[in-house]
């Protein structure tokens, strides 16, 4: 008998000890799996990975219900973001280039799903925030009236809660509706004068509106929140504050950005900061004409990065800058050297454009609106050997005076420039920040020089607006009085296609001008330095957005748009256009028809923006080939 109380006690002793130790564990994992540091920074996938596998074992033992919603909630966050941060990092194929990237879908995301409604099922005290989360889940699959129900379950039951607010803003914006997207962020921050996400959406908005102080405002206010929102802020800031001449001040925002490190794994921070020191270099170099301060910027890019040719190129600028030619000769040859394997990469094409400045003697002579290809060491040299006579005719527009500078732009003409001349191209013209005159003439040049071609490419880069359904090229010194006459001070881009069509076999034209409406924040502009009325107060209801549909050219004929009629185009981390990256690499492909040509440029940009840009073609050439078959 004693025997076998002594057996009940020890196995009820074991019991507890066992029940003790598991309560032990799911008060471990449940610290791992509810780590707050998922909602303020970027945390690798291992990271992610270990603590939902954390919140798998919680929600698997014996839980109170409380647990259970912390659980569940952090587990279907924990599920989406590691499938956005999968679909960022999408491995190479063996090729060396991107699978497709898709945005995915709800099939995707329905583990996530499921979690926030065993979640919301509980209505604990993460219901909010789990209310949030299932509408951002439907936001970025692009699934708008699941979205919308959110919002309004949301708004209903948690009415003093910020979220919904900025979330239904996001709603109203992308259908064009700023006036009511910005009240939507007015009434939020009268709930939560510190809410980061609607100080940072407001101030992209206020800014689009051209109210450039009241969005420094708000950016400043974020900066002060530190992470998540601290690093996108500055950056954005500096933005602002380049457009209204605070030079030194853009430089240190954008600065004191690249030395941000909590917001994100190490990995992460170091691949930003690389873009962001660079970006600052830039700035250092060209805008503060600071080269000692550009060189020790680029080194330091250099020791995150050795392997990137980017911070290599700004080194040689610096030693152009000081006039020290033979050093900047020594570092772009080492580059072509290393890059002669892939000859679309844009840094190679910078630096060959550059090289040949500087080593090849430019002869001065004019051909109509544009200079030859060789005046700024653009070379054919590689004359395609079908017989038929290529040419080009490449655009770009960086300093305009009143409208907003585009830093990309001259530099990007130049590579595609230098890329279309290795290629075989038998003619390339080059037209650097043209004016209102030179641009309105350029249709009659190339028109009487198209004529005696055979297949004609026009690339463009700089400003461009719709009005009216008509797409207009802006020059470099439009003023803002332009907006209202633009067909007497503007190019309209079908004049251009029209005079291009004229090439006996076909014409492809090329524009990467697709923006918002450069105008209201040039009005900003001039109102912030006492030139124009102020905007404060004048909140337009719609603003314009990227260029119209262009009509249909001639049979043989393409016109390709960076993105999308009504969308704004990226132009990418730090300098890099993803659009003028995706057509380096598609251009550079022999025996491509005009239509492969779009098609493969589009599927690129596609994967480079994580499918937010999509170029979009009009017209069609499926037997003219850009180059002949090797």
């Amino acid at each position: 008998m004693r025997f076998k109380s002594i057996v009940s006690v020890a196995t009820a002793c074991a019991l507890w000890c066992a029940a003790s130790h598991a309560r032990a564990d799911i008060t471990s994992d449940l610290l791992v799996c509810s780590d707050e540091r998922v909602k303020t920074a970027m945390l690798s996938i291992e990271e992610l990975t270990e603590a939902e596998s954390a919140c798998t074992r919680v929600l698997d033992g014996d839980t109170a219900e409380q647990e259970r919603e912390k659980a569940a909630f952090f587990r279907g966050l924990l599920r989406f973001l590691q499938l956005m941060q999968n679909s960022a990092s999408l491995q190479p194929n063996a090729d060396g280039s991107l699978p497709d990237f898709k945005l995915p879908t709800i099939k995707d995301v329905s583990p996530a799903l499921s979690d926030i409604e065993t979640a919301l099922a509980i209505a604990g005290p993460l219901k909010t925030e789990a209310l949030a989360l299932r509408t951002t889940i439907y936001q970025t699959i692009g699934q708008s009236d699941a979205a919308a129900s959110g919002i309004e379950q949301a708004m209903k039951e948690e009415p003093t809660d910020p979220t919904a607010l900025v979330q239904r803003s996001l709603e109203t914006e992308r259908t064009g509706d700023l006036e009511a997207a910005i009240s939507d962020l007015n009434r939020a921050l009268e709930i939560d004068p510190q809410f980061g996400p609607a100080l940072t959406a407001r101030a992209f908005l206020l800014r689009r509106v051209g109210h450039l102080a009241k969005a420094r405002g708000d950016l400043t206010n974020a900066i002060a929140l530190g992470p998540p929102f601290r690093r996108l802020a500055l950056i954005q800031k500096s933005e602002i504050e380049a457009r209204i001449g605070d030079l030194r001040a853009s430089f240190e925002d954008i600065l004191s950005a690249a030395r941000e490190t909590d917001d994100m794994s190490a990995a992460d921070a170091g691949a930003m900061n690389l873009d962001l020191l660079i970006r600052a270099g830039d700035l250092a170099l060209d805008s503060l004409k600071d080269p000692d301060n550009a060189e020790s910027l680029y080194n330091e890019a250099g020791r995150l990065a050795p392997g990137d040719w980017r911070w290599q190129l700004g080194l040689a600028r610096v030693s152009e800058m000081w006039g020290d030619r033979e050093r900047a000769v020594e570092i772009y040859k080492r580059i072509l050297d290393a890059t002669h394997l892939t000859p679309e990469l844009l840094e190679r094409n910078d630096a060959a454009w550059r090289l040949n400045r500087l080593t090849k003697p430019l002869l001065k002579r004019r051909a109509g609106e544009f200079s030859p290809g060789f005046e700024v060491g653009i070379v054919p040299e590689n004359r395609s050997k079908d017989g038929l006579k290529r040419l080009a005719f490449v655009i770009g527009s960086t300093n305009y005076t009143a409208l907003s500078k585009l830093p990309n732009a001259r530099r990007d003409a130049a590579v595609i420039a230098n890329r279309l001349a290795e290629m075989g191209f038998d003619t390339v013209e080059i037209a650097e920040d043209v004016g209102r005159e030179s641009l309105i003439n350029m249709p009659a040049y190339i028109a009487r020089q198209a004529a005696e071609a055979d297949i004609v490419v026009v690339f463009y880069a700089g400003h461009g607006v719709e009005t009216g359904g008509v797409n207009y090229l802006i020059p470099i010194d439009a003023a803002v009085a332009d907006e209202g006459d633009l067909q007497g001070n503007a190019l309209a881009l079908q004049d251009l296609t029209e005079a291009a069509s004229r090439a006996r076999k076909g014409a492809l034209v090329i524009v990467d001008a697709c923006r918002d409406d450069p105008f209201v924040e040039a009005k900003a502009v001039a109102a912030s330095r006492g030139l124009a009325r102020p905007l404060e107060g004048q909140t337009p209801a719609h603003i314009k957005k990227g260029l119209a549909v262009s009509p249909t050219p001639a049979v043989n004929n393409i016109v390709l748009h960076s993105t999308q009629p009504g969308s704004t185009a990226a132009d990418g981390d730090a300098l890099d256009s993803p659009f003028v990256i995706a057509l380096l690499q598609t251009l550079s492909s022999p025996g491509l028809t005009m239509d492969e040509v779009v098609a493969g440029t589009a599927s690129r940009v596609l994967e480079l923006t994580n499918g937010k840009q999509l170029p979009t073609a009009y017209g069609s050439a499926t037997s003219v080939r850009i180059l002949p078959e090797t």
